[in-house]
């Protein structure tokens, strides 16, 4: 199974982005592999929709 880190350029952007989807994610918080799809395509909506940048990421974790 993978995991992936979901990343935040700020903490403001993870606490808009938790508020957006009324999730509680941590900057660097892992994230299943099972999760991985649904999580990438709201934090692309996020960051094209919402706040206009690359605010929050998701990469492989080590």
């Amino acid at each position: 199974m993978k995991v992936y880190k979901i990343m935040s350029a700020s903490k403001y952007f993870m606490e808009k982005f938790n508020s957006y989807y009324d999730y509680a994610y941590q900057d660097g918080e892992s994230v299943l592999d099972k999760d991985y799809g649904n999580l990438k395509a709201e934090i692309r909506h996020f960051n094209i929709h919402v706040v206009h940048g690359p605010a929050i990421k998701i990469e492989k974790g080590k």
